[in-house]
């Protein structure tokens, strides 16, 4: 992953976002992509498809269960030809080392992130 130039947004920008807890229930590989993962989860009383960059990071099977942070109110869009509808959120530290954002307490799916 690479990092972007450092741009700032407004509070106002932020407040807009809206990060719910998801629940990974299924992760394939992307045939037409060697970066690609695409995972179901779900989002409350809802699955969502997204697409992410973490082929290499993480192996399919690993990630069934995980509680993860989404961002949920993203503009769907078509990578690879699948529709993606959010933004997993992980972090990279210095050595390349990728981790997804979790709760450090076990929370419902559906969950709003303040």
């Amino acid at each position: 992953m690479e990092y972007q130039k450092e741009e700032y947004v407004s509070c106002d920008h932020l407040f807009k976002m809206k990060f719910k807890v998801g629940k990974i229930v299924k992760c394939t590989e992307v045939n037409q992509s060697n970066r690609l993962l695409c995972f179901q989860v779900e989002v409350g009383d809802k699955t969502c498809q997204i697409l992410s960059g973490l082929k290499g990071y993480y192996e399919t099977g690993e990630v069934i269960g995980k509680k993860v942070m989404v961002l949920e109110n993203v503009k769907a869009t078509r990578i690879a030809g699948l529709k993606s509808e959010g933004i997993l959120m992980v972090a990279e530290d210095r050595d390349g080392n990728v981790a997804f954002m979790i709760p450090d307490r076990d929370m419902e799916a559906g969950v709003e992130i303040l």
